[in-house]
């Protein structure tokens, strides 16, 4: 007779409340160029299934705790048992004169800074890392080391790939990080150890005079606005957030965008009515009127009874 085969019993993660969720919404393709090559990076694991399994992970919040700090990532992971898994990765990252190197390199350089700053990667930056053995990407297998406390024995496991998810997401809103855990902080760029400029000295006090008027002391009234022009119209409810993109190390159930783009549809709604003079109907949708031709019915289901 033949071997049974063993069955596995297939156990769902336990729930975690306000969890760090990943807000890259799926199937969206990635867009900066740092981005990929950290996907690609990923993918030189050979994680198979449970790449799928982490980016589920991040995806659903199981990461409680999440810190970044120069040279090291370390996070909480809520696994299937009650007490969460224990992550840490470990980067090679600069010190000493290589690390002097770099920045002071980076500092004669202020347009490279200011694309840095701005939420833009300069491929220029890449070469200075890697003059150095240190790249800003991993390349071999003693530039990132990672252990879990969970008991599998595959590195990286499902609950490492969710955290190299998140730092993912992390990365392609703010590059720098990617500078952070590599030794070199924004606190080296800025030069926040350099003198603090001299003070200026304070304006000289304008005296007081008795006989200020009310239109000297406040100005002159403004004349009343008659025409306000044509009002823009844009097809982007939220602008200003849909710039921002997603929120790092979100811990809400929604993704934060979505739920400022509903809110602000309904406001321009109104606000436009508001801005045209229209009158608002703010009774609920089962007391409005609704007129169909030369009928006239209320907007309410009324049940009949039969005799």
């Amino acid at each position: 007779m033949g071997k049974k085969k063993k069955k596995y019993v297939t156990r769902s993660p336990l729930s975690v409340k306000g969890g760090i969720r990943a807000q890259g919404a799926r199937g969206d393709p990635l867009r900066t160029w740092w981005c990929r090559r950290w996907t690609s990076v990923l993918e030189a694991f050979r994680m198979g299934p449970r790449f799928g399994r982490g980016r589920h992970y991040a995806a659903s919040g199981q990461t409680s705790e999440l810190t970044l700090a120069p040279g090291r990532i370390t996070a909480s992971v809520q696994g299937t048992v009650a007490t969460p898994y224990l992550c840490e990765a470990t980067f090679r990252h600069l010190d000493g004169d290589a690390k002097t190197r770099i920045v002071a390199t980076l500092r004669q350089r202020p347009v490279l800074l200011a694309r840095l700053f701005a939420g833009d990667l300069p491929r220029e930056i890449e070469p200075l890392f890697q003059a150095e053995g240190c790249p800003l990407f991993p390349e071999r297998e003693n530039d990132l080391k990672s252990r879990c406390s969970c008991p599998d024995w595959v590195n990286p496991c499902k609950h490492l790939a969710a955290v190299y998810c998140l730092f993912g997401e992390t990365i392609g809103k703010n590059p720098i990080t990617l500078l952070t855990i590599r030794g070199v902080t924004r606190a080296d760029l800025v030069g926040e150890d350099l003198p603090p400029p001299p003070a200026q000295p304070p304006p000289p006090a304008q005296p007081c005079a008795d006989s200020l008027t009310r239109e000297a002391f406040y100005g002159s009234p403004r004349p009343p606005f008659t025409d306000f022009g044509a009002a823009p119209k844009t097809d982007v409810a939220a602008p200003l957030v849909s710039r921002l993109g997603a929120l790092p190390f979100w811990r809400g159930q929604e993704r934060f965008a979505d739920t400022l783009e509903h809110l602000a549809h309904r406001a321009a709604s109104r606000g436009w009515s508001v801005w045209t003079g229209e009158p608002l109907d703010l009774r609920p949708a089962a007391e409005k009127v609704i007129i169909t031709g030369a009928s006239l019915r209320l907007k309410q289901t009324l049940r009949i009874d039969k005799f």
